[in-house]
């Protein structure tokens, strides 16, 4: 406790003298000790954490922590925000704490505490859902303000080999973070590894897995003596007592002269200075590199925690390590010091120790102060350290969000000293011990900054914002440099916009060594995916990367949302036979036709998909594409179709193809684009859409089932039955003849079947005639009436035939011939209002007649009446179970009904139908047999 109450007393001394005299001429003291070679390679390894951060020359951040939202206090005073944990003796969070548990004290004086407000932290359950992105997508969406955490190695004060024991602890800890939080490396010493704050757990291990410690084993002048550290430390204060006393037990047994004996007592004092003057170096170093790296971390403005590992490392000034605590809560880093158990003995030396303890209370003063200095605590290791990673994980979990009643010194950017007690049994605080004010022309700066500015601050923050959603997508292809790959990047921004908008937009792109290699930034005005739908705005931008792994982090401004995310780039093409390919791109066009540039977006709204891909190469003729939709990689294609080549050049292939999707339900579905040459698949492309399902039903489904009148539900119609062919050959079969032979008159049968010999010929002009002579407008003439009306429609003449059907029917009202042939001819024109009231009547009339029954339900759905469209076609199915087409129809009808918020009977009676209409047509293996199946999956999963 000894470093303790020095820190204690030292805060209250700087509260009210400041840090400069003695703290400015400790830094300087120190700074003559380290060797600048050595410092500058110390500096080298910190800088990288925050390189990327001042890549647009900003030097403010955004607040990280988006969500949770800002904080805001409903209090009628003004607040001062302070972060504090509280824990139990075993590390776990006390988490019911109120405000008037907490005593806080600013410069000695009580401050009320407001409010008190838990902010948990940990990582979501094992078993807990998250909603995963699209293969292919990045998105900020499900992100949520995770914790920044610094694994620091003292290298320099770790013997080789020390920090083995505490890795897989380490890895297992990496391992345990929520996928929000970010972590960063900073290896000290010569040559040590550091990395920024990355997502990356493999990188991050690997990084730790090379710092196996740096410590020497051997003193600079070793002249054989065994002396303390801390009998080294007092001589080298100038300790004559010390010195004596070491002298005379190291040069007791020699029995020589004088000389000798006097040389013996200076290579003591000369060996106790080189050893006091190496653990003090070791200890500037660590020192210096801790003052890089909070003054690194001071640039991110998020909480951050620290977690030290060393072997410890001494009290060389205590004011120098009082002012790190100070750069710690200047950073908002709060410090968990490990200190690995360095055994009493160290094996690496035969001599006995002369004060083990001692020397280890020694190296531990450092840690225990700088611990205390920086909001933290100091654990020792013993062990594999496993139970110490356990609770900093339980103590990181969550913190307290204090409001404490503002005083107007607290914005004058000086630091004021902070006690936070809680007087509760067992509590331990984990807390600041000072407050740093930001001055006000720095907020109002922070107030007024610039959309590009936010653009910047955002990507420097090491988390993710998600106030404004993003989702990003990017695809390979070849560009104009053969040693490089074309990135295509498309994101999202937002997702309800029906206007345009300016957008600030800005992005970097990092290897895999954390190195950035590109970076853009430009306001620009930004569409939506249609004018006038909310919908996201489209932002595409590309990039020009050699082969490799690439991470790109994009930000985007609009008003006060900002919003950031980060997404892996494979900048690499497949390959197969020679042939080079791009990647597939897939989307929902706005209009059909070729279109020869992609069209990037995951959600098709629109009744639509496009695709797209480019192959390369001297090898490119004669290949194939089809492109096919389906439900899963391995699933029956849905739909499929050609897709012809447009050659752009002598090596390069476009192939593009819109394919229709109204038909399909709402879900997910991929894209198949299959490369074949010589009749052979030789590459296939993958790539997965939705299908969004309709934001605002056209019915409610709740009610219809006794509703008279069908509100507007259009249904797809069957193109063959709605165009029919006339076939002369069938009418003038005697099975159709006979009917019209028993009405017509004596005087006519001649010029009639002469009539019929010349329609059955072709020669429809003689047949014409000759039926016209069999009229007599005094006898019953509806047979040559109705077969001079099949002359018209056998040579193409469907307006003069249903003409004449209709005079046939003054008097052929009892022909349900004539309806027919009536019926198609007006179906044939496009007449469909007639043609509906014509199958309308006959239907009255011949309720049983098939006939009528499918046409009639086609004009229904053509019509917006889809409940009867329904109905109709069931009645149909009901006489005749060999048209599976008819089948086909009946199911997507059932679904189409459904998908647009009604029914036709109730949710389980239609069920029930469509699965035997399935049945049925899988029975008669229709070729459509996996997009039935589709269309029951969608009514079996329908909500009840």
């Amino acid at each position: 406790m000894r470093g303790r109450d020095r820190l204690d007393r030292r805060v209250r001394q700087e509260g009210q003298d400041g840090r400069e005299g003695h703290v400015g001429q400790a830094r300087r003291t120190a700074r003559k000790r380290i060797d600048l070679r050595s410092l500058r390679a110390l500096r080298s390894i910190v800088v990288a954490l925050a390189a990327m951060y001042v890549a647009f020359g900003f030097s403010r951040t955004v607040h990280a922590q988006q969500p949770p939202p800002k904080r805001s206090f409903q209090t009628s005073v003004e607040v001062t925000s302070l972060d504090v944990t509280v824990v139990d003796d075993r590390g776990k969070p006390v988490a019911n704490l109120t405000p008037a548990d907490f005593v806080v004290r600013v410069d000695g004086n009580t401050r009320r505490v407001v409010t008190a407000e838990w902010i948990p932290l940990a990582a979501e359950p094992a078993g807990a859902t998250v909603a995963l992105p699209p293969d292919g997508y990045s998105t900020n969406e499900s992100a949520t303000g995770g914790r920044l955490i610094v694994m620091a190695i003292d290298q320099p004060n770790i013997r080789f080999g020390g920090a083995l024991a505490i890795a897989r602890a380490a890895n297992a800890f990496i391992d345990r973070l929520a996928p929000s939080d970010r972590v960063a490396v900073a290896g000290f010493g010569i040559g040590a590894p550091a990395t920024t704050f990355t997502a990356d757990r493999a990188r991050i291990k690997q990084a730790i897995s090379r710092m196996v410690g740096q410590k020497q084993a051997s003193r600079s002048v070793d002249l054989g003596h065994n002396i303390a550290l801390v009998e080294a430390q007092a001589i080298d204060k100038g300790d004559r007592t010390t010195l004596e006393g070491v002298q005379a037990r190291e040069c007791q047994g020699i029995a020589m002269s004088p000389g000798a004996q006097e040389m013996c007592r200076g290579q003591v004092e000369i060996e106790a200075h080189s050893l006091a003057q190496d653990v003090t170096l070791e200890a500037d170093q660590t020192i210096q590199t801790l003052r890089d790296l909070f003054a690194g971390l001071r640039r991110i403005d998020a909480p951050k925690t620290l977690i030290l590992i060393s072997e410890g490392f001494i009290l060389s000034d205590e004011a120098m390590i009082i002012d790190l605590g100070t750069m710690a809560a200047e950073a908002r880093t709060s410090l968990y010091a490990l200190k690995l158990d360095n055994q009493l003995f160290d094996i690496t030396d035969a001599r006995i120790p002369i004060n083990p303890f001692a020397d280890r209370q020694a190296r531990s003063e450092g840690l225990e102060l700088l611990a205390g200095a920086a909001r933290g605590t100091l654990f020792t290791v013993t062990g594999t350290g496993q139970t110490l990673f356990e609770r900093i994980e339980s103590e990181l979990s969550g913190y307290y969000l204090l409001g404490v009643e503002s005083d107007a010194r607290d914005k004058d950017g000086k630091s004021h000293p902070v006690r936070i007690e809680v007087p509760r049994r067992g509590a331990i605080v984990r807390s600041r011990r000072q407050l740093l004010g930001t001055p006000a022309d720095q907020r109002a700066a922070r107030a007024l900054r610039s959309p590009r500015q936010a653009v910047a601050a955002a990507l420097a923050s090491p988390l993710l914002a998600s106030a404004l959603p993003l989702r990003v997508a990017s695809f390979a292809l070849q560009g104009p440099e053969p040693d490089k790959v074309q990135l295509l990047i498309h994101a999202d921004v937002g997702t309800d916009y029906p206007a345009s908008k300016v957008v600030s937009v800005g992005y970097i792109i990092t290897d895999h060594n954390g190195r950035m290699v590109d970076s853009k930034s430009a306001d620009m005005r930004l569409l939506p995916t249609m004018t006038g739908v909310p919908s996201a705005l489209q932002y595409t931008s590309g990039a020009s990367l050699a082969p490799g792994e690439y991470t790109l982090k994009l930000a985007a401004v609009e008003g006060e949302r900002v919003g950031t995310v980060e997404h892996t780039m494979h900048a690499t093409l497949p390959e197969s036979a020679g042939i080079t390919l791009s990647e597939l791109m897939v989307g929902g066009p706005l209009e059909v036709g070729q279109l020869l540039t992609p069209t990037i977006g995951y959600q098709i709204t629109f009744g639509s998909v496009h695709g797209y891909v480019e192959a390369y190469g001297a090898k490119t003729d004669g290949v194939t594409m089809e492109y096919e939709i389906a439900t899963g990689p391995d699933a029956p294609a849905l739909f499929n179709a050609d897709v012809p080549p447009h050659a752009v050049g002598d090596a390069r292939v476009i192939f593009t193809r819109v394919m229709p999707t109204h038909a399909l339900p709402p879900g997910k579905y991929i894209l198949r684009a299959i490369l074949s040459a010589g009749g052979k698949s030789i590459k296939t492309l993958s790539r997965g859409f939705e299908i969004a399902a309709p934001k605002v039903l056209l019915t409610s489904a709740d009610g219809l089932g006794d509703t008279s009148v069908d509100a507007e539900l259009f249904l797809p119609v069957d193109d063959t039955t709605m165009a029919p062919s006339f076939h002369r050959d069938l009418v003038v079969q005697d099975a159709t003849v006979s009917p019209f032979l028993e009405r017509l008159a004596p005087s006519a049968r001649a010029s009639f079947d002469q009539g019929l010999a010349f329609l059955a010929a072709g020669d429809y002009s003689k047949a014409e005639a000759s039926f016209k002579r069999a009229i007599d407008p005094d006898l019953d003439s509806t047979a040559p009436l109705a077969f001079l009306a099949a002359c018209f429609a056998a040579s193409g003449h469907d307006r003069e035939a249903a003409s004449a059907w209709q005079t046939a029917l003054v008097e052929g009202t009892d022909f349900p011939q004539i309806y027919q042939w009536l019926g198609d001819a007006l179906l044939r024109n496009h007449d469909f209002g007639e043609a509906r009231a014509i199958y309308e009547e006959a239907i009255a009339k011949w309720p049983a007649d098939v006939r009528f029954t499918k046409p009639l339900a086609m004009l229904y759905g053509t019509f917006g009446k889809g409940r009867e469209a329904v109905r109709t076609l069931e009645r149909y199915l009901e006489g005749r179970q060999d048209d599976r087409d008819a089948y086909y129809f009946a199911v997507q009808w059932l679904y189409t009904v459904h998908a647009g918020g009604a029914m036709v009977h109730t949710r389980a009676e239609d069920l029930k139908r469509a699965k035997e209409y399935a049945d049925a047509y899988a029975r008669a293996r229709g070729p459509q047999l996996a997009l039935v199946k589709q269309w029951v999956d969608y009514l079996e999963k329908e909500k009840r």
